[in-house]
């Protein structure tokens, strides 16, 4: 339990005894305002109905995760007058009845913010109730639950109006008319959906029609988005997130509408991975027109070149994800005059240890790098990392078969600051890596062995004391074919 002036979490505080969240309560916190409970599984109704008679100025309560029933909703929507942000995700036992409360009660009318995540129980008639009993509701999240249909958004939207922020990831069978629903009654900021074969281009002219102000647009794996949805997201005048990834449709077409579009000089945050059929051309379009981009997700997009990286030489990207690209050394070399802070280049298996030398050479100012599963890379690229990027913090080089106890010497002399560390897979590492990883606990606080073979189970236990995350395993790796079963 951690409990700091009128906030106290339990989160994950699965054996917490009644006796201890009771005295906690009812004796301490009259003034409690935020309270944490997730995935306490023996926090009963019972005990619920004391908390919240006892803490009448609660505003954040979260019951993520456990066995409260309808018991528990009836005494909220009964006492908890200022309550504002509640959630319920993952909770399987209680019903649409408890939701009727909500209407019927005094509490609860001044809820902002509500979670529903995994509910999967709930019906129709559930979100009916919450429209009458919420009407205030400014943001819900109902992720995870591919039972959701159109008539429940209906529902929901019929006369909760002032919603600005919604999340469907994982609701497969919504269609246009559930979106056309949304853009009716609401102007959102955020919007989250991923999964969805049913959303056509007019489900996404209805929304960025009705949502100017649309900050944080998520459509990730929406099938039947084309380019003429990104006419319509280039429209909104505040975009400053977007997420298209596994949105197959989209083309260099779609991405030069962005990059002319009212949000081009707004855009932080930009992942189109996946979209096979975006080229070098669309790298260009970005790199030349989005001038406060930070973050830029190109991973699997199988259709670029070396040319792509080339095309972000000079651009204002801290944050590259290239992850799966056919990128060889020659792209890696041209990558200069850009002050990369992160760079994800997991799964390009072309590039070799003087791609990374010259990479290293041209962006000294990396913090985090991923090259897990880059087969061709060996000790010299570590030696690369470890010499020019002085201010390294993660390293992750799982997958990496070729690497030696020498590349875990080089990074253990050069980077003082090297917080986290996975070797996943690295078969060839021993017992003797582990003697120079201990010379840098702290600041490491964080090593992933997995899969490491050849470092025995007592060298591994010797560090554990030393780090706040620790991981290993003598299993062979599963990608070099063995554990096939």
């Amino acid at each position: 339990m951690v409990k700091v002036d009128r906030v106290i979490v339990m989160g994950t505080a699965a054996a917490f005894s009644e006796e201890e969240v009771r005295a906690c309560t009812l004796c301490e916190c009259r003034n409690l305002q935020d309270l944490n409970l997730s995935e306490c599984f023996n926090v009963t109704d019972v005990l619920l109905q004391r908390i919240v008679e006892g803490c009448p100025c609660l505003l954040y309560l979260n019951l993520s995760c456990t066995l409260i029933t309808n018991k528990t909703l009836r005494e909220l929507s009964r006492n908890c007058l200022n309550l504002q942000y509640l959630s319920l995700a993952y909770c399987y036992r209680f019903t649409d009845e408890g939701f009727l409360y909500l209407a019927t009660e005094k509490g609860c009318h001044n809820l902002i913010h509500l979670n529903l995540s995994g509910c999967t129980q709930m019906t129709l008639n559930g979100f009916r109730y919450i429209s009458a009993g919420c009407p205030s509701l400014k943001e819900i999240v109902i992720d995870d639950m591919p039972t959701l249909s159109d008539s429940c958004v209906l529902a929901l939207t019929a006369r909760c109006h002032c919603l600005c922020a919604i999340s469907l990831l994982d609701a497969p069978h919504l269609s246009d008319i559930a979106l056309e629903a949304i853009a009716e009654v609401a102007k959102l900021r955020t919007f989250r959906t991923e999964g969805n074969n049913q959303l056509t281009d007019n489900s996404w002219k209805a929304l960025c029609r009705s949502s100017q102000g649309l900050r944080r647009l998520h459509a990730a794996e929406c099938s039947r988005m084309t380019d003429a949805s990104l006419k319509s997201v280039a429209s909104l005048k505040n975009l400053h997130h977007l997420d298209i990834s596994l949105c197959h449709k989209v083309s260099d077409t779609g991405i030069q509408y962005l990059t002319e579009g009212s949000s081009a000089t707004k855009l932080r945050e930009l992942n189109v991975s996946y979209c096979s059929h975006i080229t070098d051309r669309s790298v260009m379009m970005i790199a030349q027109r989005l001038c406060k981009l930070y973050h830029l997700n190109l991973s699997y997009c199988e259709s670029l070149t070396d040319m792509s990286l080339e095309w972000l030489s000079g651009s204002s990207v801290c944050s590259l994800d290239i992850s799966g690209c056919n990128i060889q050394d020659q792209g890696l070399a041209a990558l200069e005059g850009i002050c990369l802070k992160k760079f994800i280049v997991a799964e390009c298996v072309y590039i070799t240890d003087i791609g990374m030398e010259k990479l290293c050479k041209n962006v000294r100012d990396l913090e985090h790098v991923d090259v897990s599963h880059c087969v061709a890379l060996s000790d010299p690229a570590i030696r690369a990392i470890s010499f020019y990027c002085r201010g390294l913090v993660t390293l992750r080089m799982s997958g990496c078969a070729k690497m030696t106890d020498m590349a875990v010497q080089y990074l253990t002399s050069g980077s003082q600051y090297l917080r986290e560390l996975d070797v996943s897979g690295c078969v060839l590492l021993t017992d003797r890596s582990l003697r120079h990883i201990e010379r840098i606990c702290p600041p490491l606080c964080s090593i992933t062995m997995a899969y490491c073979s050849s470092i025995s189970k007592v060298a591994a236990l010797k560090l554990r004391p030393r780090v706040k995350h620790w991981e290993h395993s003598n299993d062979d790796p599963p990608w070099f074919g063995y554990n096939i079963s």
